[in-house]
Formats: structure tokens, C-alpha cells, sequence
């Protein structure tokens, strides 16, 4: 099988996966948590008659109208959450509503009594999960958090470059780049919540991805010592891909499954974590195999034929 063979196709899906990606960041934004944008958010619990009837645009409305007017709340859409209680076993339903830091429990009394209102209820203090964030703290952490990404990749191409040599780790960070971008990409397209969970979960990914190409390169140092003459590093490169990509497969498939199935029956506190690395170790698995390893051979390929090019050349003269 001849995997190298379609190189530039799936470098064109690299690409095509980088701007897509960029293009939901671009038109849909990212729905950020508290933990970045400060502010206070609020897990209201409804019954299973309250939740079949919610409208999000109608309660977006209502937290800016009438008495709430005043307070400016800025509330981004409110986003209603269903998910099986694995103590008791029984559905639990809710609506989310993120709105500016609330100045204590005067104000989140107000935004309460327009909630009970509206859906025809009180639900007592104690069910009521109320969570607020200094926004000072909040642009603390997305720098925090830009930080340890960045310092992260930075860390891997040092150590790929010193354990293979400075093209695999070009080509290593490329990968994590592309599976960095898609999974921000997915959420955005989907406006899932970006929690603090959600870069712990990057920073999984990435470590998870880079596994997975250092294996490559592994075999590939491995077979550079015994290439054969006039053995091309496509030739090289698949060789080593094949060897090594059942491995790859297998090992992201166990953890891809474990978390699909905690996706589907877990709690609703770790459904964002759980996403974010279905996506993340699916297209890393690709990234590492498909990504990584063409950039790696076309590099070589082309810094080979610019060396005989000048041998030729010193020769003739």
C-alpha cells in the first residue's frame, strides 16, 4: 500500500481543515466561559414540562426588558442542558443563562425573581448552582492559557528536534497547529462552552498527538539507518508509516471510544471535556500520520535533490 502516493491530497485536507476551522472562528465566534470573559452564570433547573417549552431567544429577550433593562446584564444566548443523573438515574434538565458579574445576591435576586416568573416557579436557593468570576481574573486566564499552549509546543519542537533532528519537529508542531485549530473550529461551529477544562483537554490532545508521531519518526530513524540505495524518503516514509500506524490506530481508538461513552452517559460537567478530545485525538491520529510524516518526506525530498543539484553542478564545472 502506497500511502505516500496521495501526499498531496492529504495536505490539501490539511489545509482545507485549517481554513475551515478558521472560518467558524471567523463568522461564529467563540462562546467563552466565565473562566475568560468574567461574569456570572447561573444553572437554573427546570422540570421536563419547562424544559420541552423553552425558547432561548424569548428568555435572551426577557433578561433585557422591563425591570432587568436597568441592570445591563449583557447576557450572551441561554443555553438549555438535559443529561442523565448516574446517582439516581433520572433526567435532569436545566437552562444556563451567563450574564455580566452580578454585584452579590441583590441583583442575582432580581434576575431570579424574572426567571421564576417566567417559568411559573420557584426553585429554592439551595438547587440553584450560581458561579461568578472577576473579569480581571478572567483575562488573567486566557493569557494563562495562551501561554501554556504556546510554551507547550514550544517544549515539544525542542525535544523532537534534539531526539530526531529539526525538520521532524517543524513538522510535529504543524500537526498540533492543524489539531489545535479543528477542535476550536468544532466548538465554535457548535458554540460549545471554552472552559479552563477545554485547554486542559488541548494540552491532552497535544501530548496524545505528538505520541503518535514520534512513533513515526522513531521507525523512520530507524529505517534511514538501513536505506536502501535509491530509496526515496516517500518510499521511506510509507514504509515506516505502515510499521507503525496499527499502533496508532489502536491506541487512539481505546481512548476515542472511552470517551465517546462518557460523552454519551457521563455527567453534563465533562460532555465539553469529553467532545474536545473525540475531535481532538480523531483528526490528531490524522494529523500525526497524514500530516507530519508528507511534510517531513517533501522536506527531505526536496533538501536531497537541492544537494545533488550542487554536486551536479560543482562536477560540470
Amino acid at each position: 500500500m502506497n500511502l505516500m502516493r496521495y501526499k498531496w491530497l492529504f495536505i490539501g485536507i490539511f489545509l482545507f481543515n485549517i481554513a475551515a476551522s478558521l472560518a467558524a472562528w471567523a463568522v461564529f465566534g467563540l462562546n467563552e466561559g466565565i473562566d475568560f470573559t468574567g461574569g456570572t452564570t447561573i444553572r437554573y433547573p427546570l422540570t421536563a414540562e419547562q424544559y420541552a417549552r423553552v425558547n432561548s431567544g424569548a428568555i435572551q429577550r426577557l433578561l433585557v426588558s422591563g425591570d432587568l433593562a436597568a441592570l445591563r446584564l449583557k447576557p450572551a444566548p441561554p443555553q438549555p442542558y438535559s443529561h442523565r443523573d448516574v446517582t439516581t438515574g433520572e433526567n435532569v434538565y436545566g437552562i444556563i443563562i451567563k450574564t455580566r458579574a452580578l454585584k452579590g445576591w441583590a441583583e442575582q435576586r432580581v434576575v431570579l425573581a424574572a426567571l421564576n416568573e417566567y417559568f411559573g416557579g420557584e426553585v429554592p436557593r439551595e438547587r440553584l448552582q450560581i458561579a461568578m468570576v472577576d473579569p480581571a481574573i478572567g483575562r488573567e486566564t486566557v493569557r494563562n492559557a495562551f501561554l501554556a499552549v504556546v510554551i507547550a509546543s514550544i517544549l515539544i519542537l525542542i525535544y523532537i528536534a534534539f531526539r530526531f533532528e529539526f525538520k521532524s519537529g517543524v513538522a510535529g508542531v504543524v500537526a498540533l497547529i492543524h489539531d489545535t485549530l479543528v477542535v476550536i473550529g468544532v466548538f465554535a461551529l457548535l458554540q460549545k462552552e471554552i472552559t479552563s477544562a477545554i485547554i486542559a483537554a488541548l494540552l491532552t490532545i497535544i501530548g496524545y498527538s505528538i505520541n503518535d508521531t514520534i512513533v513515526v519518526f522513531d521507525r523512520v530513524r530507524e529505517n534511514l539507518r538501513n536505506r536502501r540505495k535509491g530509496q526515496s524518503f516517500d518510499e521511506l516514509m510509507n514504509e515506516s508509516i505502515l510499521q507503525t500506524m496499527r499502533r496508532s490506530l489502536n491506541t487512539s481508538a481505546t481512548t476515542v471510544l472511552a470517551s465517546l461513552v462518557l460523552y454519551v452517559v457521563g455527567v453534563e460537567s465533562i460532555k465539553e471535556f469529553c467532545l474536545a478530545l473525540i475531535v481532538g485525538i480523531t483528526f490528531g491520529t490524522y494529523s500525526s500520520i497524514f500530516i507530519a510524516s508528507p511534510i517531513w518526506a517533501i522536506w527531505k525530498g526536496w533538501e536531497e535533490r537541492r544537494q545533488l543539484g550542487g554536486k551536479v553542478a560543482v562536477t560540470a564545472k
